[in-house]
């Protein structure tokens, strides 16, 4: 099952890229009652839940990046039977000031029965791995 939790991780990514998750997509992918939970120094600290949610977060934290900006994996740091555990970053200019920027977080994906139930952001790679039950 974690091959699989990563090929569904990779189409989420891809999707944060297209900046675009259809309703089939988010059907596919995320299970009734998906959370996003933020760190608390994101550009964006709130909880989103559902396809909807999904989509006002990309709205949300791409508002602050120009157009070229990307979402990405730097490494999946840990696969499991029920999750996978990535580095991220987004990397581009302000949206305004034309600034390169970077952001670079850890997160879990959880998942179940094939579909995506939660992701959580974290600050440190020690508190993500410590969130799934593993040490750093």
């Amino acid at each position: 099952m974690s091959q699989a939790n990563v090929d569904l991780y990779e189409r989420g990514v891809a999707a944060m890229n297209a900046r675009e998750v259809t309703d089939e997509l988010a059907e596919e992918l995320l299970a009734p009652g998906f959370r996003m939970e933020n760190t608390s120094t994101a550009v964006t600290d709130k909880t989103y839940v559902g396809a909807e949610g999904v989509r006002e977060w990309i709205r949300d934290m791409f508002e602050a990046f120009d157009d070229e900006s990307r979402y990405g994996t730097e490494e999946i740091i840990a696969v499991g039977d029920d999750f996978v555990v990535a580095r991220n970053r987004v990397v581009g200019r302000g949206a305004v000031s034309g600034a390169p920027v970077t952001l670079r977080w850890v997160s879990v994906v959880w998942f179940q029965d094939g579909k995506m139930t939660r992701t959580a952001g974290y600050l440190r790679r020690r508190e993500a791995l410590e969130a799934v039950g593993l040490e750093a």
